[in-house]
């Protein structure tokens, strides 16, 4: 399965690029990407605003690719990581939950093997990754609704993963807690 990491967002609720901001001594994307590397053989790193700033912080040889219309919302960024996937099942991973695990990538895609869309969810709150088998590809390219949209047509498996699934760090409030430890704000 190809892991597709979202890296090229605004950051407009944090008000500074927050994969760029440091997170337990390396910036916060590489979280979210070394937990990817591990649980795939390929990881499509998806980058857009702070481009060269964003694939500076990644390893030699990283596979990355632009998405041009990035500032358009999140939906085009995932539709260029999509188009980038061949003939593979994939996985869409938000670059910020440092949190995100292994299992929780691998634990998701398991479930592709009796579901056509699988989602991570933490005590009932959906989260990510969300897995789709590769049949799901050119539907999703040719879809003109929303992610979520798309995902409501499908009976999605349900992945209980960890707290990661859900602790994003979408505003300054919730990256000081995840640095500090304190993941009762994501309840």
């Amino acid at each position: 399965m190809t892991v597709i990491l979202l890296a090229a967002g605004l950051s407009a609720r944090m008000g500074t690029n927050k994969l760029l901001l440091p997170f337990r001594g390396q910036p916060l994307l590489l979280s979210a990407y070394s937990a990817a590397l591990a649980a795939s053989d390929r990881v499509i790193v998806v980058t857009g605003h702070d481009r060269k700033m964003v694939e500076s912080l990644l390893p030699p040889g990283a596979e990355t690719v632009f998405a041009p219309d990035y500032a358009e919302g999140q939906k085009y960024s995932t539709l260029r990581g999509i188009e980038a996937v061949e003939d593979d099942d994939f996985a869409i991973l938000p670059g910020d939950l440092p949190l995100i695990t292994e299992e929780d990538i691998r634990g998701t895609s398991l479930l592709l093997a009796h579901q056509t869309v699988a989602r991570a969810f933490h005590g009932g709150i959906p989260g990510h990754p969300v897995a789709y088998r590769k049949e799901n590809r050119e539907r999703l390219l040719a879809f003109a609704g929303t992610m979520k949209e798309y995902l409501s047509l499908y009976d999605t498996g349900r992945y209980e993963g960890s707290i990661g699934c859900i602790a994003d760090a979408d505003t300054p409030e919730r990256y000081r807690a995840l640095c500090d430890g304190d993941l009762s704000i994501l309840h």
